[in-house]
């Protein structure tokens, strides 16, 4: 891959080298019809420039000779020199040093109040985003410089309008969603934008300084176009020099690039080898950056490719998991116990059973099948899987066969929301059943889509819409389809725009019989946000009767903006707030997070009453953090000041069901990415736990908690991408090279993750997936 990279940049460089050839060779023609050296009038020089393309167009054939001796050749280098100067000073002239030095003075602009705007400092790698604006400024300042006088200003204001917008736009997405919008999602989500116009308009304002600052250079462009020369016939050498100043700024870039050394998340391997977009637009640039989306809009991202540094684990001792002592769930026969603690009353110990710890796999040979495959993208797939360790079966194994399921994806849900006085169900839900210490939700680039596709695909993200991709090909491991296999009836539900996010694809997709709001079957009162109270009430009867069945919900309720004024759902719930602590935006968010406080409540009375709540099991993660809350705000709730680069990502993962009467608490680091193999196993579907990112949380196998940013958690460091830094987190001893292997493995899983989608690598797998009920859809 890396070496495929290198000769692209090297196959640019060619053609871009080509091009300056044969602008000089243009010049070489003049300089050899130049019969003696002569100093030019202003007049004479004009009428030089218009005949300039004429003598290039005339026939090879008409080419005249001269003479070869020293003398005349002499005169004609200098006549050949002096008209390169005379050119330059006559652009000098015309004040041609603003049209020249325009667009790299309007990058390095940008960029520099880009960086202190979004990332509050200017370091060492500012370097790198300024000499790409430099390289990139020149290039734009030929290609507006061959036209003639009119066009050349259109293109100038034109592209100016257009880079000052777009840096803008990335400064108010990534205050609102704390991560950066790309091209690509500007071509799916543009209209579901026009229904979050509040959310919009309120980071418009929040940061209308730094935009006005980045649209600066729009006015002070209206104010000087006449003071800058767009001569309608330029001299072809003033493009030429436009280059090659481009092309050696480009060089320049490449070999600064080495000054870091090519350590993984270094300016170098985020180049070359893996660009990865948040750290990407901090370290080389957001010039940078959109060259990369603009490639892989237009051509796709590189695919991954097994080479000699592909890892899939680590070899390491298994891990134990530290749960608290708890009384077996002993009035549930079919579940099995959940720790070794003493019965209350004395009884005679039984023959233990012992306990399947075989590999969670189907039958699929990968490395048979790579050797059989034609196709080189699916080819490296079936070679990484066939490397990877698959996790084993376990005491938990099985433990809710047969029982029903119910999962949501809780919009902007976080621990900052739960309160054993105003949110009960929450407080409840959260502190029993599994109770999971070290859960983190990562957000992601299309933050609820994404963090939704995580939970529901146990995946990566291929860059942004992830979700609209998946629609697209074979999903047949998703929960939808594997519980429809078991004969369960499967539904999801969201109470917001149904075709947000483009749901009404993805989500059929994934085996589900879906409704959502404002047009797809689902009636809820047309409020923002929507109602996830009223949302149990409408649908709970559609399957509640049911023999079998899994339920998704995707809530709405919590979403921002969290204020008294815009947000319906903190209105309705204000008087249980009342009383906290808290600023008003602060008891914005936790009035709306009662609604799903409700909504869980109806749930389980509604389950109860039907008498199917002990057959039951309750799921039930974030998207992604409260990002409609500011930093101060969310250290206000927390009380103190929370770390942003992994505890502002640490949640609550519910995992419930009544007959569990004491909390098992696993202390496992652990992420979304692990929800859907740990449901697998505990339900005891048959899965392959290869085919997954995440891992049975409630196995052996190492923990491994992944950020997009590809900073990640195991059971012994904690590594930061941004800055390399590794946090020890025990006194164990590590394998040499532990760090380096761990990187290389999130590196792989992000990539391998991504080839799947785009490849839609589960139809080449399909039949050894023994599902006969996606096979028939």
């Amino acid at each position: 891959m890396k070496e495929e990279r290198e000769n692209s940049v090297l196959r640019k460089l060619k053609k871009a080298s080509y091009k300056v050839v044969k602008t000089v060779q243009k010049y070489c023609k003049l300089r050899d019809t130049a019969p003696s050296e002569k100093n030019y009038t202003k007049d004479e020089y004009s009428r030089t420039m218009d005949s300039t393309s004429e003598t290039t167009n005339q026939d090879s054939s008409n080419k005249v000779s001269h003479s070869s001796d020293n003398k005349d050749n002499g005169k004609k280098n200098r006549y050949y020199w002096n008209l390169l100067k005379d050119s330059m000073r006559e652009e000098l002239k015309n004040k041609g040093i603003l049209s020249m030095l325009y667009f790299p003075c309007l990058f390095v602009y940008l960029e520099l109040c880009f960086h202190l705007l979004v990332f509050k400092k200017i370091d060492s790698n500012i370097i790198y985003p300024m000499f790409m604006g430099i390289a990139m400024g020149f290039i734009l300042t030929a290609a507006t410089s061959i036209w003639k006088e009119k066009i050349n200003r259109i293109l100038t204001i034109v592209l100016t309008v257009i880079t000052s917008i777009w840096f803008s736009v990335q400064l108010v997405y990534g205050h609102i969603f704390r991560t950066f919008l790309s091209l690509y999602s500007v071509g799916e989500n543009g209209g579901d934008v026009l229904e979050f116009w509040r959310e919009a308009l309120n980071g418009i304002l929040a940061k209308l300084p730094g935009i006005f600052i980045l649209l600066l250079p729009i006015p002070v462009l209206i104010i000087l176009i006449k003071r800058v020369s767009f001569q309608e016939k330029r001299h072809p050498l003033f493009a030429g020099v436009q280059i090659l100043s481009g092309i050696g700024c480009y060089l320049t870039f490449l070999l600064f690039l080495l000054l870091p050394g090519k350590m993984p998340h270094t300016p170098y391997d985020l180049y070359h080898i893996d660009f990865n977009q948040d750290l990407g637009i901090e370290k080389i640039g957001l010039v940078t950056a959109t060259c990369f989306d603009i490639r892989n809009v237009v051509f796709g991202a590189p695919d991954f490719k097994m080479g000699g540094d592909v890892l899939a684990s680590v070899d390491l001792p298994k891990v134990t998991i530290t749960l608290s002592p708890t009384k077996a769930p002993t009035s549930n026969k079919d579940v099995k116990s959940a720790s070794t603690g003493n019965s209350p009353t004395p009884s005679p110990l039984p023959t233990p059973t012992p306990i399947d710890t075989s590999p969670n796999v189907v039958n699929i040979d990968f490395t048979k099948l790579a050797e059989g495959e034609n196709d080189v993208s699916i080819k490296n797939l079936h070679q990484y899987f066939s490397t990877v360790t698959p996790t084993n079966k376990n005491e938990y194994t099985g433990m809710f066969e047969g029982y029903n399921l119910i999962f949501l994806t809780a919009e902007g849900f976080s621990p900052w929301a739960v309160d054993p006085v105003v949110t009960p169900t929450l407080y409840k839900l959260t502190h029993s059943g599994f109770v999971f210490e070290n859960f983190y939700t990562p957000i992601w680039w299309t933050s609820t889509s994404d963090g939704e596709f995580v939970a529901c695909t146990g995946l990566i993200p291929n860059g942004t819409n992830s979700f609209t991709k998946s629609a697209k090909g074979d999903m047949p491991l998703c929960l939808g389809w594997q519980f429809k296999e078991l004969g369960y009836s499967t539904r999801a539900y969201h109470d917001h725009s149904y075709k947000y996010y483009n749901r009404n694809l993805s989500h059929p997709n994934m085996g589900y019989d879906y409704k959502g709001a404002n047009g797809g079957g689902l009636e809820v009162k047309p409020t923002w946000p929507e109602s996830d109270l009223e949302m149990m009430q409408v649908t709970l009867p559609e399957y509640i009767k049911d023999e079998k069945f899994h339920t998704y919900y995707m809530t709405v309720s919590g979403h921002m903006e969290y204020n008294f004024l815009g947000n319906s759902m903190s209105a309705k719930n204000r008087s249980y707030v009342e009383g906290l602590p808290y600023s008003d935006d602060c008891k914005a968010y936790i009035a709306c997070n009662k609604e799903l406080d409700l909504a869980l409540e109806y749930l389980i009375n509604s389950l109860d009453k039907a008498g199917v709540l002990d057959k039951t099991v309750i799921v039930m993660s974030a998207d992604h953090y409260p990002y409609g809350l500011t930093m101060d705000e969310i250290n206000e709730l927390a009380g103190h000041k929370v770390d942003e680069n992994f505890e502002l990502y640490k949640n609550n993962l519910i995992l419930w069901n009544s007959k569990i009467k004491e909390p098992i608490v696993v202390d496992k680091f652990c992420s979304s990415l692990d929800i859907m193999p740990t449901i697998n196993n505990l339900f005891g579907i048959p899965y392959d736990s290869r085919l997954f990112m995440g891992q049975d949380i409630l196995s052996d196998a190492p923990a491994l908690v992944m950020m997009s940013n590809q900073s990640f958690i195991t059971d012994h460091i904690r590594y930061n991408s941004k800055t390399g830094e590794v946090v020890k987190l025990d006194d164990e001893e590590l394998p040499e090279n532990y760090v380096k292997a761990y990187v290389n493995i999130v590196r792989n899983k992000f990539n391998v993750s991504g080839s799947m989608i785009k490849n839609n690598y589960y139809h080449s797998i399909l039949k050894y997936l023994n599902l006969e009920t996606y096979d028939k859809k």
